[in-house]
């Protein structure tokens, strides 16, 4: 009887070794912020919320439906204060999208949502869009799907005041030679164009934004999922050989 719980521990132990392996290999990629409908930091109108839908790696995902709608993160873009990083800083920004087959709207079956970078220079507001039109996307994709779009990904502007600059076919590469050494990032956000009529309805979730400093993905959850902390891990690794011991002892 006590070598068969011998041989448990000792299972265990390994296991929580390999957790802790796990974990510590985690803490050094991307970090993963959870983001649940109480976080202050982000948030958008009624057209916008964390639902579980459409859940994606967990139990939610944005919820993006109607016309002209928006959910900001990490900023106020209306605000020249905001000030998240430098444009010069950015190394990635993506997100996954995917269609519901009960969407329709006045554009394309294959409308997708719009992921923005809110840039502020030399006091000129501005926005740098994705749009799946301009992506390949038209004719190509499967509704209910998640799909993820890539730095190296085609991003139009539009400027307060001006409106779209109709170039449609630059990377975030090209916009950051563009703009000055001073402009910076203010907020993010995800949403649909106006146009896009109520009966749109899509999702999005793992907005990725990696500056110089780090690399974040947001998860929009409704609640906030444990994981063990490897401190704790240890611990837990640590009792298990303790009673273990004493086990051998007796």
């Amino acid at each position: 009887m006590i070598k068969k719980l011998e041989k448990s521990i000792k299972r265990q132990v390994k296991i929580a070794g390999l957790l802790l392996i796990a974990s510590v290999a985690m803490s050094a990629q991307a970090a993963i912020i959870v983001i649940t409908p109480e976080n202050p930091t982000w948030g958008g109108d009624v057209n916008s919320a964390i639902t579980a839908a459409a859940p994606r790696n967990g139990n939610a995902s944005l919820q993006v439906q109607g016309d002209r709608t928006r959910f900001f993160g990490l900023g106020n873009p209306f605000n020249p204060l905001s000030n998240i990083a430098l444009l010069d800083e950015l190394l990635n920004f993506s997100f996954e999208w995917a269609i519901s087959s009960t969407s329709s709207n006045d554009y394309h079956p294959d409308y997708t949502p719009a992921l923005r970078l809110h840039i502020w220079d030399n006091g000129q507001r501005s926005e740098l869009i994705w749009e799946g039109a301009y992506n390949g996307v038209y004719g190509n994709i499967s509704k209910d799907t998640w799909y993820q779009t890539s730095f190296r990904d085609n991003f139009y502007q539009w400027v307060a005041g001006v409106g779209v600059t109709e170039i449609y076919n630059r990377t975030l590469t090209d916009w950051q030679n563009l703009y000055s050494d001073e402009a910076y990032i203010s907020s993010v956000s995800i949403g649909a164009g106006s146009g896009a009529t109520t009966n749109y309805l899509a999702f999005a979730d793992n907005l990725t934004l990696q500056l110089t400093n780090s690399d974040v993905t947001y998860n929009f959850e409704l609640a906030a999922t444990a994981v063990p902390e490897p401190a704790g891990i240890a611990l837990f690794a640590g009792g298990l050989l303790l009673l273990l011991r004493r086990f051998r002892a007796k």
